[in-house]
């Protein structure tokens, strides 16, 4: 696994509200961004800015398997931000973005990497807009065969603030906790990158959460690089996208998880297209497989 996340990390290293917005010189950057910026977006794509910069995060999950055996899944995601608004996403939905938000990109290129995403063994399929629209966190997810879409506060998190520290890629870190989703979280920020946005919904920190795990260690994300940016945020415009409420979602997302082919309404399928690949989409929407079930970040 570690193997993949290299692969991947590989791929993307080529890419708030602040406490205060900080000058480029007030960030200590450990990496430099390389991923070409996308100059054009397509008509399909709102533009919610340029990144200044962004953390990529190892995401690991402890998955219990039908029979009770415990087994790891590693993820790699990202996180591009500016002062105002933040985007956290798969490392594979990002490049599929990236390279579909190009005006005139080639349409077959398109296809192969949105298929091989679609076919990942591990993938993160929400999308996170921290402080978008401002004020609120949007969250954008797959629920097949349709996608859904809801807002919440930004920052719901009751943060408490401790003395204890650690180190995390680099940065000096501070503790916080709170309590959200039905599981008790554990919060690493540095005051050194003063942005309060974080993997996931993670924010309203005095500055960047590096790490941030539960209390049971099931769900947990770990800074892996920081570094300067100038990428363009987007979100697609999706008008089949079903609006919905966090409660709602949770429940439903949690229901089909648990074995989406029985849970999918036949009368709701139209399309099914099967790819070489072994990818599947239904009504065009992607239907993830998740070998070792599926572990619920939110429980409530």
């Amino acid at each position: 696994m570690i193997k993949n996340f290299a692969i991947l990390l590989a791929l993307a290293m080529g890419s708030s509200v602040f406490a205060q917005v900080p000058s480029p010189n007030d960030i200590v950057v450990t990496g430099v961004s390389t991923v070409p910026a996308p100059k054009k977006v397509q008509k399909g794509y709102d533009r919610l800015g340029r990144s200044e910069y962004e953390c990529i995060y190892k995401y690991d999950v402890i998955a219990t398997k039908k029979n009770g055996e415990k087994i790891g899944e590693e993820y790699a995601t990202i996180l591009q931000f500016n002062p105002k608004v933040a985007k956290f996403s798969d490392m594979a939905t990002y490049r599929v973005d990236s390279v579909a938000s190009i005006q005139g990109m080639d349409m077959e290129l398109i296809d192969n990497i949105t298929e091989a995403r679609d076919r990942s063994e591990f993938f993160f399929s929400g999308e996170v807009y921290q402080n978008y629209p401002e004020g609120s966190t949007t969250y954008d997810d797959i629920i097949t065969p349709n996608y859904a879409e809801y807002e919440e506060n930004f920052a719901p998190f009751e943060w408490e603030i401790t003395e204890d520290s650690l180190t995390v890629c680099s940065y000096p870190c501070i503790k916080a906790t709170c309590e959200y989703g039905g599981r008790k979280w554990i919060a690493w920020f540095t005051e050194e990158i003063p942005a309060s946005y974080g993997p996931w919904k993670f924010s309203g920190l005095p500055g960047l959460i590096m790490k941030v795990t539960d209390s049971e260690g099931v769900h947990t994300f770990t800074a892996k690089s920081f570094a300067k940016s100038d990428t363009e945020i987007v979100k697609v415009k999706n008008v089949n996208v079903q609006r919905t409420t966090r409660d709602k979602f949770v429940s439903a997302k949690n229901y089909l998880e648990e074995d989406p082919m029985k849970r999918i309404s036949p009368e709701s399928i139209s399309q099914i297209d099967v790819f070489r690949g072994g990818a599947i989409r239904i009504n065009g929407v992607p239907l993830i497989k998740r070998k070792n079930g599926y572990t619920p970040i939110e429980i409530k």
